[in-house]
This record gives C-alpha cells, structure tokens and sequence, in this order.
C-alpha cells in the first residue's frame, strides 16, 4: 500500500493551489451577475431588429446572435470556471494526481486561448468597429426602402424599430438640416423627407407620426442626434469597461500560470 504525503513545497503548493481556486470559485459565481446585466441591457434586441442586424458579420457569426447571446456565454464561462476551480480544490485538497493532472492540461488549455485573445483584443478591436460600421452603413444604404414600422419590407421595419428603440437616427450621427447617411439610400421613395419618422423625438410604434419640422426641416431638437453605432457600442459601456475586462484578464492568466506551478509542485512533492 502506498503512502502519499508532501514535502514543504508541495504543502506550499497545495496551499497556493486551494487559494487560488478559492478565488476562481468565486471569480466563476461573479461572471453570473455581468451575464445577466448584459443580457438585461441586451433586450433591445426583438424579433423585428434582430434581422437587421443578422446583416452583419462578426468573424463569420451573425452580429444578432452575438448580441443576443453575450450575455449567456457569460454565464456559461462563469459555470465553467467554477467546475475547473472545484477540480482544482479536489485535486489540492484529496492530493489526487490524476485530478491535478487534468486540471494543469484544462488551465494550460484556458490559458493558451486566453493569450491569444488578448493578442486579438490589441491588435483587431478598431479593425472589427471599423468593419462592424461599414457594415451596417451598406445595410442601411441598401435595405432602407420604407418609413414605416408594419411595411412590406422586413429590414426597414427593422432599421425603424432600432431608431424607435435607441433613440438614434443612422449609422452615423445626423447633423441639423441635413439627410446623414439617408441621403445615401436610393431604395427610399422619400418624397420631401430628409429622415424617417422613427427618427423623431417622441414618436411611438402607437403613435407613428411626425411633424415636416422633423422629418424635412430636420430642426434641431426634433430629432435624435445620436448614431445608431455609436448607441449601440453604448448598451455594452466597451469604452467604461473594456481596460478593466482586459486588466482581469491578464491578472486571471497570471493566477493560471501560478496554479499550473502549484499543481506541479504538489505532484512532485508526493513520496511513496
């Protein structure tokens, strides 16, 4: 029968090791509470916007199902790492070294793909804005046919919904008397228009209805003079969060390279 125990660096790895899956236990339980903001501030996205923004490619995957989705991944990661924190624990704690074998691959797995992600984040953030943008600039020129919620054309319904819901008119931000991006959009039949009604400041689905001093004067203070994109970016606060998110995520890769240590250590301080 063999009898395992652990030399005074094994013991300090084991004792790193329960820290630091403390502290990922935790961090796992804490990802649950920006999923659900994410997906409470994600609730813009109806049945009538989402194909608008299916228009638009994120690395090959439909930029509504990114949105509408964010917030769920963030919930799944956070289960994820609370069940490698607790194989971790059961690893350190039973002095297992089957458990901590497979918990320093999965960490090293995780810690690889987080490299490379922070690499993208650096290197790729303004390029994917930049695509995201034009993008959703072509949609518009292409597919705004109608200035009305219940047309016959699904992705003008759609672009009208996002202009009701987000309180902003075009891709890009309208400025007083002048059409913006809709001076761009030859499938509209705009008549005297300059913008849509749904770019007007207190118009409803109920009340879908605009004054000229809107719609064709286009009169400072009638109409909203936020850009879609850049309402948008603000329902995720990218520019509020996006250090923070990125100084975490080099703090949790420097945790995982000191738990793929620890567990080494505490492998190799068992004796027989």
């Amino acid at each position: 029968e063999l009898k395992m125990g652990l030399d005074c660096g094994g013991k300090m790895g084991q004792f790193i090791l329960v820290i630091i899956n403390t502290v990922f236990l935790l961090m796992g339980l804490g990802l649950f509470i920006p999923g659900i903001v994410l997906q409470t501030n994600i609730d813009f996205v109806s049945d009538e916007i989402k194909p608008v923004l299916d228009q638009v490619s994120v690395t090959g995957i439909a930029l509504g199902d990114v949105v509408k989705n964010l917030g769920i991944g963030f919930i799944i990661v956070g289960v994820f790492v609370f069940l490698v924190a607790v194989l971790g624990l059961m690893g350190a704690c039973c002095k297992s070294k089957c458990l901590l074998t497979i918990y320093a691959i999965i960490v090293l797995l995780i810690l690889l793909s987080q490299i490379v992600v922070v690499i993208l984040w650096f290197t790729m953030q303004n390029q994917l804005n930049s695509v995201v943008k034009d993008e959703l600039s072509t949609s518009l020129k292409n597919n705004f046919r109608e200035d009305s919620l219940k047309g016959s054309n699904q992705l003008s319904n759609g672009w009208n919904y996002i202009f009701l819901t987000l309180k902003c008119c075009g891709v890009n931000a309208v400025t007083a008397g002048n059409a913006g991006d809709f001076a761009n959009t030859p499938n509209w039949t705009k008549g005297s228009k300059k913008i849509p009604t749904s770019c007007c400041v207190g118009v409803t689905a109920s009340n879908y209805t605009a004054p000229p001093t809107c719609t064709d004067n286009v009169a400072a203070g009638t109409y909203y003079t936020s850009g879609c994109y850049d309402a948008l970016i603000n329902k995720f606060d990218t520019s509020k969060y996006s250090s923070v998110f990125l100084g975490v995520g080099v703090t949790i890769i420097i945790i995982e390279i000191l738990a793929m240590l620890a567990s080494i250590c505490i492998c190799r301080g068992q004796e027989d």
